[in-house]
């Protein structure tokens, strides 16, 4: 790869088993319209599938567009983005994963636009269409996200997706964080917020595809339970981190998501929420409804496997 200038975007993209979906990735990021340089750093982890033969057809086909990471053998997620969010060398990164793609050719033209215009903000971010693959029914990601995005606004849930994420690579260079977590997306949103607003444009401008491959569809409660790690963690990047609302949102999380819970695990984590949800009391009797569906449903899984 020879660029006349450094690349001011690089585009971090991690990728396995996306034979199906992988060509659409890669051609929602080529077709972007911009009037700067930018990078495509791609980390491959050794798939099964056709993937990485798709991609190199496409990094032979633009030579000067991709910076290819190729494991010789599966090192997993965290590793694999590691790698590739250290080889990323723009004064900007942009967040696309191989199963997931971009819509708007403007995309990378706008949030470059916005950044370089609003010195204020740590990074930006938009609205996103969700696809279901198993029925193609979409929807959006979320409704009534603010426009000013703070750090307490990203406590209690994602407002956007990591393929619409665009933020000042500044911000997270020389921390290492990999090794604390297993959402690193998460982390990365609380560590730019800390640095400043985060702007969301309500413009849907790419796609979230759900599907049996992706990570939510298969995660477990060990791997869901090492999210609990990066509190400390950020507590001492920010001393004023609301830990124990999060630690709230963790316990609920990680029973609502792992698909193998146990009756114990179930007990302990909706014990543990109800008690850290108390840092915000009142408010925290408001979800007390749903904390009742998601014990029913749990309830049931477990009962019936």
């Amino acid at each position: 790869m020879n660029f006349k200038n450094i690349p001011l975007v690089s585009v971090f993209m991690i990728t396995y088993n996306h034979e199906n979906f992988i060509c659409q990735a890669l051609e929602g990021i080529l077709m972007q319209q911009v009037n700067f340089e930018y990078e495509i750093v791609l980390g491959e982890d050794c798939s099964t599938d056709n993937t990485r033969r798709l991609i190199l057809e496409y990094a032979q086909k633009y030579p000067n567009k991709f910076k290819l990471i190729l494991h010789d053998k599966n090192v997993g997620a965290m590793a694999n983005e590691e790698m590739v969010m250290n080889s990323c060398i723009g004064k900007y990164i942009a967040m696309c994963e191989g199963d997931d793609y971009w819509t708007d050719p403007m995309k990378l033209q706008k949030q470059v636009d916005f950044l370089e215009m609003n010195e204020e903000y740590a990074g930006c971010a938009h609205q996103s269409i969700v696809i279901n693959d198993k029925n193609d029914r979409s929807h959006l990601f979320r409704s009534n996200v603010k426009e000013v995005i703070t750090t307490i606004d990203l406590i209690n849930h994602r407002l956007f997706h990591t393929a619409s994420f665009f933020f000042r690579k500044k911000i997270i260079e020389d921390m290492c964080f990999y090794n604390v977590v297993n959402s690193s997306d998460r982390l990365i949103f609380f560590l730019v917020s800390f640095s400043g607003p985060i702007h969301y444009s309500f413009e849907p401008m790419c796609v979230y595809r759900k599907n049996e491959n992706g990570m939510s569809s298969v995660i477990t409660i060990e791997e869901l339970e090492k999210d609990f790690k990066m509190i400390p963690w950020l507590v001492n990047v920010n001393h004023k981190f609301p830990k124990y609302k999060y630690k709230s949102f963790l316990h609920k999380v990680t029973i609502d998501y792992a698909h193998d819970v146990t009756l114990k695990k179930l007990i302990y984590h909706l014990s543990m929420h109800f008690f850290y949800s108390f840092s915000s009391f009142p408010k925290n009797l408001r979800q007390m409804p749903s904390i009742v569906r998601i014990f029913i449903r749990k309830i049931k899984i477990i009962f019936t496997q």
